[in-house]
């Protein structure tokens, strides 16, 4: 979830330059000024003892640490402007992942495309969070013999019933037996987001891994599943197609 409000840290050992990247953040209603710090030393203890900082806008030349030292020492996952007076470290910085690079004199509007690049860098950042973290949601436990098994959705071709069981064929061809009726399991599917269709009294497919379809039968993988009677409308409806075609 993006924060309503971009905190930043400024860094820079120079008072007036300072007080110009503040006054510039202070003009845009999305960030909020959070620290400042006077050297890179100052800068580092802040990013360690602190976990509000969303940008940074560091200046390179520093007595004692330089901002691209900095960078090295901290590898910050916030992303890093750098503000400075001196061309002839872009190359360095971009090496070291910097969003963007400011040179002093910049202009609000210059600074105001930096802050974007680096906002569209955290909103890329939380969705990548987002994907991975459905991603494992999707995985979860089978027990079957008296023991527990990880399971993607992505690995189950079908399922059968089998009286108070079902049997979870795997796509490498691994059989599960859990001790859950067919109706219930699907409704376990379901609800972690799988795409299961019922074609059978018997049988549960996963949609996405159809080879092929029949007027009577469903192929996943090299199995071949019966279509019930009284299931083949629905199943045709459910990808789009006519029993005839």
């Amino acid at each position: 979830m993006a924060p309503e409000k971009y905190n930043c840290l400024v860094v820079d050992d120079e008072p007036i330059a300072r007080k110009i990247i503040i006054n510039y953040i202070e003009q845009m209603p999305i960030l909020q000024f959070a620290a400042e710090s006077i050297n890179a030393l100052s800068a580092i203890d802040h990013l360690k003892t602190y976990n509000n900082i969303h940008i940074i806008l560091l200046d390179i030349n520093m007595p004692n640490l330089s901002g691209l030292q900095l960078m090295k020492i901290v590898q910050p996952q916030q992303p890093v402007i750098f503000t400075t007076a001196y061309s002839e470290f872009a190359v360095e910085s971009y090496e070291l992942n910097a969003v963007d690079y400011l040179l002093k004199p910049f202009s609000f509007e210059r600074f105001t495309k930096a802050v974007y690049k680096a906002i569209d860098v955290i909103a890329n950042a939380n969705k990548n969070s987002y994907e991975m973290a459905t991603e494992k949601r999707l995985d979860f436990f089978i027990k079957s013999d008296g023991k527990s098994y990880p399971v993607s959705l992505d690995d189950i071709l079908y399922c059968e019933a089998r009286k108070n069981y079902t049997m979870v064929m795997l796509k490498n061809e691994q059989k599960l037996m859990p001790l859950i009726p067919l109706s219930k399991f699907e409704v376990l599917l379901s609800g972690a987001g799988g795409e299961f269709i019922q074609i059978h009294r018997s049988f549960l497919i996963s949609k996405k891994h159809i080879t092929a379809i029949t007027s009577n039968n469903v192929i996943i993988d090299k199995f071949e599943i019966p279509i019930g009677v009284q299931f083949k409308e629905r199943f045709f409806k459910t990808i789009g197609m006519k029993e005839n075609e």
